[in-house]
């Protein structure tokens, strides 16, 4: 029989298999994050002049939401400005960012790590953090339809739109009564 090895922990397990009993259970109970796949964007970042990336934590109506990005402020921008769906209506606020990392394929380990971190409800996020880890639970359910309309391109001018067409059906249908 053929041996191998895990591929997240590297213990030994039989060969047809690519990760251990103990890694496959943390991934199907929800607990473990893969890092997000970049697909070349370390090469864009060193094009681009970005060298430092940093890994943050905010806290939100539906828990604390974690990310990483190249600009900590513009990125929290557009965190408050509503423009990321995650986060949009929760009035997201800026508790912890880490230490500068060299490339954004660490950066974005480290981000799946604390969002596991967060999800266990671990001590360690809190060691690491200094906030008690309040897993991050996106409620759609809560949001406006209007919202959703709004997303959809059917704000205010769509609305309208509805509302001069039965204007219009409830005048030809007076016509039609009058007639």
């Amino acid at each position: 029989m053929r041996f191998g090895s895990c591929q997240d922990c590297g213990r030994r397990i039989r060969g047809r298999y690519t990760r251990c009993y103990r890694c496959n259970r943390r991934r199907q109970r929800g607990s473990w994050h893969d890092p997000e796949r970049l697909d070349g964007q370390d090469e864009r970042d060193a094009e681009l002049g970005r060298s430092e990336f940093y890994v943050y934590v905010l806290e939100t109506d539906y828990g604390h939401y974690v990310g990483h990005t190249a600009n900590v402020q513009a990125r929290l921008g557009a965190h408050v400005a509503d423009a990321v769906y995650s986060t949009a209506g929760s009035a997201p606020e800026l508790i912890w960012t880490s230490y500068p990392l060299p490339t954004r394929a660490e950066a974005a380990r480290f981000e799946a790590a604390l969002k596991s971190l967060r999800d266990r409800q671990s001590e360690r996020f809190h060691e690491i953090t200094g906030a008690e880890p309040l897993p991050f639970h996106l409620d759609k359910s809560n949001r406006h339809a209007s919202d959703d309309a709004q997303r959809r391109g059917c704000g205010l001018f769509g609305l309208l739109g509805i509302a001069a067409v039965a204007a219009v059906a409830a005048v030809l249908l007076l016509i039609g009564l009058i007639l």
